[in-house]
């Protein structure tokens, strides 16, 4: 069951713009409904669950390898953590800094799907958005679309280079702070694919030289970590 479903707008809202663009926007920006709460750490945990197994090898990796499922499920929890949780966390955030209420929902088929396919070893997953109540300008849009990629871009920056400071004196550490930089920067490229509705088609339509920008940074450090 679902947490009760608190209006955003039912108290401490305040309207913004000339009548034919008014909205109701919450005073703090930092809000999250107890529902958005809920679905964002569901979210998190199937996909660490389903990042994990597909690491260990699949439904065979998990039966004949459990001790490093356990290791990985650590892993996976750090990678999916700042690299979904936060790249939606700054969609939102970028939203609300134009004025807009948005949150966070969930799509359990998609992460039902993620689930199965990583029982098979390799993993594909539509596990939800961040629904924008409004109607933002093409480049509102694109700005909202490209905070997400952005903050996989600093994410993976920050730590590949922990990962390099790390590796020579705790290798582990380095290994575990390289993997969750090229988690982040492999999920950075990939929203960056100009098709909708993933967002580099959002970005491309503000910008080209934004979108050709952050596809280059990404494109260069996807490559560092990937060969």
């Amino acid at each position: 069951m679902f947490p009760p479903y608190h209006d955003p707008f039912e108290e401490e809202t305040f309207i913004i713009g000339p009548y034919y663009t008014q909205r109701a926007v919450r005073r703090s920006p930092f809000y999250f409904t107890e529902r958005e709460k809920h679905e964002l750490m569901v979210a998190t945990a199937i996909l660490t669950l389903a990042f994990a197994i597909a690491f260990t090898g699949g439904l065979r990796g998990l039966i004949f390898r459990w001790r490093s499922f356990i290791l990985y499920l650590v892993v996976a929890a750090l990678a999916v953590i700042t690299a979904f949780a936060l790249h939606e966390i700054g969609h939102k955030f970028a939203a609300i800094h134009f004025g807009y209420w948005a949150e966070f929902n969930y799509f359990m088929p998609g992460l039902f799907i993620a689930l199965l396919f990583s029982l098979a070893g390799f993993l594909f997953a539509a596990p939800g958005a961040v629904v924008i109540h409004g109607y933002p300008t093409r480049r509102e849009n694109g700005i909202i679309a490209a905070a997400g990629p952005s903050v996989n871009l600093a994410l993976g920056i920050f730590f590949f280079s922990l990962s390099s400071g790390l590796n020579p004196f705790a290798p582990l550490a380095g290994l575990l702070f390289y993997f969750v930089a090229a988690i982040n920067i492999l999920i950075g490229a990939f929203n960056m694919i100009p098709l909708p509705p993933l967002d580099g088609s959002k970005i491309i339509a503000w910008s080209l030289p934004v979108y050709l920008g952050m596809a280059v940074l990404l494109a260069i450090f996807l490559f560092f970590i990937y060969f």
